[in-house]
């Protein structure tokens, strides 16, 4: 194999942007790759806004460097051309493929996606046209943030208990609650879920929410919910570890109806209480919940179930060092 120095200067030039500017992880193909440089991981900061967490979100990055790449251009992009044979694999990969062009003169790397709207077939080979505007920077974050994805559902149920080991191992040394409220969405039959989770025992629910203390034991949540789905189930897919309590019953759907329910029953018109009425034996919590306000919050105490003891013994083994040492780390 002939050593490029090219290619190693634009490899390492790139792998200092993602790492310094995008505060993202590269690591570098270490074996002779069929067009994939390297791997650049996601990552969303930390509570301190300083220190990062991995997020286990993927993009693969192939590296062009050279006046070479830079003779084709237009006032607007860039134009780069390759082999249909790389084309096909980078298509069928299992992760996003970007390509990354990096100008040594001007320190500047341009990047795109490829995939069906971008590439351009031709004769004997496809093009895609690199936008001038795509400079690989901060401000890039979003744009690639939107075209990273886990490899599948496996991937990303794995680093959701990655990402959750800390109050995992927190929820199993004392008690915790979460803090739940649901946001009405104006002109939509989706609601906002926030989910906060600390070791504040606090009967004020949207005090505790809207809280800013800088308490390390806080842990927030969110996800969208429709009209019929089930909340307890979806919380159950962010806490997938956590059994949940309502007033020290198990918690569900009909559950949350009920005490909904009856705190609105306490006072109102007859027209009021007829609706509220029909809501309860819909089973309509959500619509419940935002019938007098657009919002309403609740709170639940939470339990370590089997899930939680058993991902901290399947963790320590994975941060384990091995007696046998790999050379290969994708």
């Amino acid at each position: 194999m002939i050593y490029n120095s090219e290619e190693r200067i634009g490899v390492y030039s790139v792998a200092k942007i993602f790492s310094e500017n995008l505060n993202w992880i590269f690591r570098e193909q270490p074996i002779s790759d069929f067009g994939i440089d390297g791997f650049v991981e996601v990552t969303r900061f930390a509570n301190d806004l300083k220190s990062s967490i991995p997020t286990g979100r993927l993009i693969g990055v192939q590296i062009k460097s050279g006046k070479s790449f830079f003779k084709e251009s237009t006032d607007n992009h860039f134009v780069f051309r390759g082999a249909k044979k790389h084309l096909n694999y980078w298509l069928n990969y299992s992760i996003p493929v970007i390509i990354v062009l990096y100008d040594k003169e001007k320190q500047i790397a341009y990047w795109e996606s490829v995939n069906e709207s971008t590439v351009h077939i031709t004769n004997k080979s496809f093009k895609v046209n690199i936008p001038k505007e795509n400079m690989l920077e901060r401000k890039s974050r979003e744009s690639l943030n939107g075209i990273a994805i886990f490899k599948g559902k496996y991937e990303y149920k794995l680093w959701l208990l990655q990402a959750s080991i800390n109050p995992i191992k927190l929820l199993i040394q004392k008690d915790l609650f979460l803090y739940v409220e649901i946001d009405g969405i104006p002109y939509s039959k989706d609601y906002h879920i926030s989910l906060v989770l600390t070791d504040e025992d606090n009967d004020n629910f949207p005090a505790v929410i809207h809280s800013h203390d800088e308490n390390p034991n806080r842990y927030e949540y969110h996800f969208y919910l429709s009209e019929g789905k089930s909340i307890k189930e979806g919380i159950n897919d962010m806490l997938p570890w956590a059994n949940l309590f309502l007033d020290e019953v198990e918690f569900s759907d009909k559950a949350l109806t009920e005490q909904l329910a009856d705190t609105a029953l306490s006072d109102g018109p007859d027209d009021y209480i007829q609706k509220v009425l029909e809501l309860k034996r819909n089973n309509s919590f959500l619509a419940l919940a935002c019938y007098l306000a657009d919002s309403s919050c609740f709170g639940l105490k939470l339990k370590a179930n089997a899930l939680a003891h058993n991902f901290l013994a399947v963790n320590d083994f994975l941060e384990k060092e091995p007696t046998v040492k790999q050379t290969i780390f994708l």
